[in-house]
């Protein structure tokens, strides 16, 4: 009599309905933002578009050094006093090249971070692929902050290596000035304040792609985001400080309020906490007046900007509707 054929057993699917064999690391909130964070890290390298606004920033800072090193040589060439040149030639040797480098942080660094965090924000919506991660379990505030991170993350990362490549560029193309660089101010506590110099830029920096999250969500689109900063940093605030000047034609509250309007901007804030470090920073420099705020005051402000941006885009994020 011969016997029935044995059935193998159907191996068990897990209870969430994944093969037992898949590894989906932990699943707790922070652990679930930073790998979320690492994959928006992954995809901005990725980019095509990461590779050119690096080439930029690169382009931009060797330019910059070497035109200063033109004239200098084209000065030496024409017998110019060595005086002269010294001081032609300051700007490439530190601590003076530090304000070099913070001009074309603040100026063109902007620019390409606004570029960067409205793509990436303003991008999924653009490509639908927004919907897609909605469906792979994190939740809209963990998508939102995983950007959030992604972008302090090419925030330091480029303020470092865009002042590490200006300082070194600008040390190296002084070789061929003859001025022998000093090094008399270096110190335990001029670093610090150096150090609290890139990180007022990084904040800086941070604030306004901060805007651009908010208004590449609620536009959803890449141009939403840029074009709001960029009319809102290079038109809105210089037209506000403009209207100020005009309170000083007129007396009373009105007179005060515009006056103070200033005082509120993130351009300004930046300015005063970065020109509170300058008499530490660059110590040959002669004392400005100090600023119409304080550190503590444009720091309130700045924090105040930055979690209101993050604080609407969250809300926007978590109430709109994405099925279409």
């Amino acid at each position: 009599m011969e016997s029935a054929p044995q059935v193998m057993p159907e191996p068990m699917a897990s209870p969430s309905g994944r093969a037992s064999s898949v590894l989906i690391g932990r699943q707790d909130y922070v652990s679930v933002l930073l790998r979320l964070t690492g994959m928006e890290l992954y995809k901005i390298r990725r980019r095509s578009m990461s590779k050119v606004l690096s080439s930029i920033s690169i382009i931009a800072t060797l330019s910059l050094f070497g035109l200063i090193a033109l004239a200098a040589f084209l000065t030496i060439k024409n017998g110019t006093p060595a005086e002269d040149v010294r001081n032609l030639t300051e700007a490439l040797r530190l601590p003076t090249s530090l304000a070099l480098i913070e001009q074309l942080l603040l100026n063109l660094g902007q620019v390409l971070i606004i570029i960067l965090v409205s793509t990436i924000v303003g991008g999924e919506y653009t490509s639908g692929t927004i919907r897609l991660m909605l469906t792979r379990g994190p939740t809209r505030t963990q998508i939102l902050l995983s950007k959030v991170g992604a972008a302090i993350a090419c925030i330091g990362l480029g303020v470092v290596a865009i002042t590490f490549l200006g300082v070194v560029t600008g040390l190296l193309l002084n070789l061929t000035t003859g001025v022998t660089p000093s090094f008399t101010f270096f110190s335990a506590a001029w670093s610090g304040h150096v150090l609290l110099y890139l990180l007022i830029i990084m904040l800086g920096l941070f604030a306004y792609a901060m805007m651009a999250l908010f208004l590449s969500t609620l536009g959803r689109a890449t141009a939403a985001g840029l074009a709001g900063v960029l009319t809102w940093s290079f038109l809105i605030e210089p037209v506000i400080v403009v209207i100020s000047n005009f309170g000083r034609n007129i007396s009373g509250p009105t007179s005060s309020f515009f006056q103070s309007l200033p005082d509120y901007l993130i351009g300004t804030n930046i300015s005063a906490l970065l020109e509170n470090q300058n008499q530490y920073v660059f110590p040959s420099s002669p004392v400005s007046q100090a600023p119409a705020v304080s550190d503590v005051h444009a720091l309130l402000v700045l924090a105040a900007y930055i979690a209101i941006f993050i604080g609407l885009a969250c809300w926007i994020s978590m109430r709109r509707d994405v099925t279409h």
